[in-house]
């Protein structure tokens, strides 16, 4: 599953594979400028958070 959201003059695209971690992309000018993880204890915990705290 992938989800963006819209920070000016950024985009951040979270996907979610089905593990304990979400990867975080920072895009600018459709250029990848950062990428990170974002790691929880959990498979549900990071599922958890991604349907409630990334984008629409």
């Amino acid at each position: 599953m992938t989800k963006y959201q819209i920070y000016p003059p950024f985009l951040d695209f979270f996907e979610y594979h089905g593990n304990t971690s979400i990867e975080l992309t920072r895009k600018k000018a459709g250029k990848t400028i950062w990428k990170d993880w974002i790691v929880f204890d959990s498979a549900e915990a990071a599922l958890d958070y991604f349907n409630s705290c990334c984008g629409d």
